[in-house]
């Protein structure tokens, strides 16, 4: 079965020693394939992409800063690749997985695991999914807050919802 997705985000919290930072992009779209019935056996496969033009860092200092420091405006897309999920487990329409796949954006690629759950049936998807990401692998570095230095690994949350299609 095919499913557009209707509505997503992508929660990015950077640590520093002094004070988190939480980013909110929330213009999340793309397609989901997969069977309720074979999830277990067949996986799913998906594309999502993220409008990276599209965020709120909490005020307009770290908006601005954030914008400017890794250049949104001359990458404004990133996409996840999902090849594959395993030890899945389901209970009815609920599951949990872990995914496989590629974040590409800004010309890199990096491999990702995530730990994920959702719900599954033949009217619509729902999935969440968090991991840790290393940002130097995208060529970038951590962006200094004042004389605050944030760490280059960051914690995601990304969670979709999409509807069956044709």
């Amino acid at each position: 079965m095919k499913y557009r997705v209707d509505s997503g985000k992508l929660t990015v919290k950077a640590r520093s020693s002094i004070h988190d930072t939480t980013t909110v992009w929330d213009k999340v779209s793309g397609e989901v394939e997969a069977d309720p019935e074979t999830l277990a056996t067949a996986g799913a496969h998906a594309l999502f992409t993220i409008d990276m033009t599209a965020f709120d860092a909490g005020d307009w200092l770290k908006n601005r800063k954030l914008r400017k420091d890794f250049a949104l405006d001359d990458h404004p897309r990133a996409t996840f690749t999902l090849v594959q999920l395993t030890t899945v487990v389901r209970d009815g329409a609920a599951f949990t997985a872990t995914a496989e796949g590629t974040l590409r954006w800004r010309g890199k690629e990096v491999v990702l695991v995530l730990a994920g759950r959702g719900t599954l049936d033949t009217a619509c998807v729902t999935a969440t999914a968090t991991f840790e990401l290393d940002i130097t692998k995208l060529g970038l570095q951590a962006p200094r807050i004042l004389m605050v230095k944030v760490a280059d690994v960051v914690a995601v949350e990304v969670s979709v919802r999409g509807s069956a299609s044709s």
